[in-house]
């Protein structure tokens, strides 16, 4: 209960700071916690760029910090900034819902996963590094959203497809791309900032 209290605590602390950061304080005042969680935000605003697909989904550079997050600060960090951004996104009114199940598997569980990565350590493959954690959680991630594409937007099914089929092929292609995208920019990133972060 006591380690329950304190992630709270983190957690009210990383989206005040957060929101603080993007209006007033500069990044070295705050933790490193809410600076991932505002370089995520920020990447947020740069997916509005992104063209999205017609019934929602684009690919998600803002990720990229929550998975430094979590491999850098550990789970429950990452879990914390995740579920922080989502809150934001929606306080902030750059997120679009239908219900509070979409709330749920469209944003709070999507983000909130991404802080799981840190959960599966890193291999190398000859010389090429392979953060498992990143598959592990856009996996979690994809049927989050397969899951609401199935059953929150299953009239938006061609006639005569199954809409189980049809969200396992709407969501698919760009949380690949997205998940590609993580697994070549969070390796080169993670090393660099660790010897930073950890100083």
């Amino acid at each position: 209960m006591k380690k329950i209290k304190q992630l709270f605590r983190k957690g009210v602390a990383l989206a005040l700071a957060a929101v603080t950061t993007l209006s007033v304080l500069p990044a070295a005042t705050v933790s490193a916690a809410s600076q991932r969680a505002t370089i995520t935000f920020a990447y947020g605003y740069v997916n509005k760029i992104i063209p999205e697909m017609p019934q929602g989904g684009t690919i998600s550079i803002d990720i990229i910090a929550i998975f430094l997050c979590a491999y850098l600060m550990g789970t429950g960090y990452g879990v914390i900034c995740g579920v922080g951004v989502a809150i934001l996104q929606f306080a902030l009114g750059i997120a679009s819902y239908w219900g509070p199940w979409s709330v749920l598997l469209d944003y709070v569980l999507p983000l909130a996963v991404c802080g799981l990565a840190g959960l599966l350590k890193s291999t190398k493959i000859g010389s090429v590094p392979i953060y498992w954690g990143i598959i592990f959680a856009m996996f979690l991630k994809y049927i989050s959203h397969f899951l609401s594409g199935a059953f929150l937007f299953a009239e938006y099914a061609p006639e005569g497809m199954n809409p189980i089929i049809y969200s396992l092929g709407y969501n698919l292609p760009y949380n690949l791309v997205t998940m590609i995208l993580c697994m070549v920019v969070v390796p080169i990133l993670c090393p660099r900032l660790k010897s930073v972060f950890h100083k």
